[in-house]
């Protein structure tokens, strides 16, 4: 079941980032109507006109179109002042923060990398609310499909290998070659090959180098045989 399911998350009652942060502000406003120092960034956009009124609120108007509002600060909060932001013609800054354009192949790698060592699907980059997340840090983000991130990852895969083999020939010693057998939950067997050895600075190092999968670990296909595979791709 979907995380928005279990949570009943309509889209009417999500509120945007924007928005969020606007309710996380509504503390600080209702101390700028004692006097203090306003922190909402939506009084760079409106100000307010006149004495407060006797049921406490306050008329606001945009310093750009003109419009009026008459909110209580206190009881309210800044939330529909930062709507207006977002729709107001006359407004010379958008209301969505300046973000710098940023490299989407070198985004688009750091998120394989987290795929890879969190164990995420890789319909991870599908969930829209992650992508919601990702245009409210930077809306010139563009979304890609999971058969993309597959190949990302496919492709960091194969960049380590070559790294890794490359430093296997460099080292000045031996390789010790250990390997280990396990079951999944789903039955299927696995074979995972270990190298350990000490590099030029006398480090102790363990990596895996390779791994196979077998259908079934009592059948007469669990075999040491690949292992000359490997030690001639090392």
């Amino acid at each position: 079941m979907d995380n928005e399911d279990t949570l009943n998350l309509n889209d009417e009652d999500y509120m945007s980032g924007d928005e969020l942060m606007d309710q996380n502000s509504a503390g600080n406003d209702d101390e700028a109507v004692g006097g203090k120092r306003r922190t909402s960034r939506c009084w760079k956009h409106f100000s307010i006109i006149g004495d407060k009124y006797p049921d406490g609120s306050n008329d606001v108007q945009c310093k750009f179109c003109k419009l009026n509002y008459q909110i209580n600060l206190r009881r309210n909060g800044t939330t529909g002042l930062l709507r207006h932001m977002k729709v107001c013609s006359l407004n010379p800054v958008p209301g969505t923060p300046s973000t710098r354009n940023i490299d989407q192949i070198v985004f688009r790698e750091m998120i394989a990398v987290a795929l890879i060592e969190h164990n995420l699907p890789y319909s991870f980059v599908e969930y829209r609310r992650i992508r919601e997340a990702w245009h409210y840090l930077n809306p010139s983000v563009k979304f890609w499909c999971r058969n993309t991130a597959a190949s990302d990852c496919l492709k960091i895969y194969e960049r380590e290998k070559l790294k890794l083999r490359q430093k296997l020939k460099e080292i000045p010693g031996r390789i010790c070659l250990t390997a280990d057998l396990w079951r999944a939950l789903t039955v299927e067997g696995y074979l995972c090959l270990t190298a350990h050895y000490i590099d030029r600075d006398w480090t102790l190092i363990c990596t895996r180098n390779w791994l196979r999968g077998f259908e079934s670990l009592d059948s007469d296909e669990v075999n040491f045989e690949p292992l000359e595979e490997v030690g001639e791709e090392v």
